[in-house]
């Protein structure tokens, strides 16, 4: 296995040290990464105070069955859309202890791509308890191991941010 890059890796201590400070347990949901995220978080100590868990869900079998994403959802939208970015957040948060979820489907390429959902695409959705899932569309550039990369870290940013408005919201 290739060394983690070091700029995720320190990303992920951002998120692990927001998720210790706000007590929000993370559960992961990864498809075109297959688990860099969760590799990511889980590379540096501690992680477990915080991590529930991860699903990598490759195949639209395995989203349905694992995650409970609707198997019309996927036939009318696609696999790689917001309407499956969100069932895949929500689906584990509903499977986990997890206070925040957080999904990532794209097209890491180098094929796969069309004109209307090119390489690089990728939908990613945070799930909190109680809240509708906030998804978000990126169109990476790069190689295939570039697009993962720059979704891992896209989908850590994510995270920063709705763990930095969790612990706004728990000092009000």
């Amino acid at each position: 296995m290739q060394d983690l890059p070091a700029d995720l890796i320190e990303l992920a201590k951002e998120v692990l040290a927001l998720a210790k400070e706000s007590e929000t347990r993370i559960i992961t949901a990864e498809s075109c990464t297959g688990g860099l995220l969760g590799a990511c978080l889980t590379a540096n100590a501690g992680s477990s105070e915080v991590v529930d868990g991860g699903f990598i869900t490759y195949s639209n079998e395995s989203k349905s069955r694992l995650l409970g994403v609707p198997r019309d959802a996927i036939d009318e939208f696609g696999a790689v859309s917001d309407i499956v970015a969100s069932a895949m957040a929500e689906g584990a948060l509903a499977q986990s202890s997890a206070g925040m979820a957080v999904s990532i489907t794209g097209i890491a390429g180098p094929g796969g791509g069309t004109k209307e959902k090119p390489v690089g695409l990728v939908y990613m959705a945070i799930a909190q308890t109680g809240c509708d899932a906030m998804v978000k569309r990126y169109v990476f550039a790069g190689t295939r191991s570039d697009i993962r990369r720059a979704a891992a870290g896209a989908a850590m940013e994510l995270l920063i941010g709705a763990l930095k408005e969790v612990g706004t919201d728990a000092s009000v």
